[in-house]
């Protein structure tokens, strides 16, 4: 198992936020909804590897991502569809588009499986940009655990929010992934987006809880919860989301 700890840094990281990165760090190698734990690690590494791919940098570079085409520098654990996604999703989000999502699906790819891969690249660049942002290399990935995955798919999944289908609030009640939204009938977008996988949504947010704030944190403006205060953590989340046109 790979150990994640800060214990000898110059700087003090909270004991809940390692914490949470260290169950963060074995799911990722534990079977998933769709996926299994080795396929979850080989999205993992592929999206490692995309930040050295020559094809998305110059994409990257382009007005339009689709007016370059070639190859990716890729890994060779997964299908050609599959890179496709991971690098795209890593290395150009804002710049992706419902015509190339259509692309995806026209070409075969697995809707809940995409959904699935969104979250485990989230959760892994949670953390590789934390580590960075510390002088640290990034964490070993962890060895992959046995087992199927549960192939679970909410049966009120549908098609109005997104993209992909999501779970509406009012949906997950009264059936096994009412816990998703605690039985509240509206929830934020943001927090519906992977409801596909409501494992994605849990693991997620079970991290952002600890780097970020609690949602009873969010509005708490009386109170502060961190070393920063409030308009400095939306400070630094602004600029952030700016430099990574996220349009949210």
């Amino acid at each position: 198992m790979t150990e994640i700890s800060y214990q000898d840094l110059p700087w003090p990281v909270r004991d809940d936020v390692a914490a949470a990165q260290v169950r963060t760090w074995e799911r990722l190698g534990q079977p998933g909804t769709w996926l299994t734990g080795a396929e979850r690690l080989a999205v993992a590494a592929e999206a490692r590897n995309a930040q050295d791919c020559k094809l998305c940098a110059a994409r990257k570079e382009a007005l339009s991502p689709e007016a370059v085409q070639g190859e990716h520098d890729h890994l060779g654990q997964l299908s050609p569809l599959e890179v496709e996604q991971i690098h795209r999703i890593r290395t150009d989000p804002g710049r992706l588009s419902r015509s190339w999502f259509q692309g995806l699906v026209d070409q075969g790819m697995v809707e809940e499986r995409y959904v699935e891969t969104v979250g485990v690249i989230a959760n892994m660049v949670a953390i590789d940009t934390f580590t960075k942002g510390l002088g640290l290399d990034p964490w070993p990935l962890p060895a992959p655990q046995p087992g199927e995955p549960t192939r679970l798919r909410p049966v009120a999944a549908s098609r109005e929010l997104a993209w992909v289908h999501t779970l509406p609030p009012a949906g997950a009640i009264g059936t096994v992934d009412e816990d998703l939204y605690a039985g509240r009938p509206t929830a934020a977008h943001i927090y519906q987006a992977m409801s596909l996988v409501p494992a994605s949504v849990k693991g997620f947010f079970d991290l952002v809880v600890a780097q970020y704030l609690p949602p009873q944190a969010m509005r708490d403006f009386d109170n502060e919860y961190r070393a920063i205060n409030h308009a400095q953590i939306e400070l630094v989340a602004g600029r952030i989301s700016a430099l990574n046109q996220c349009v949210y």
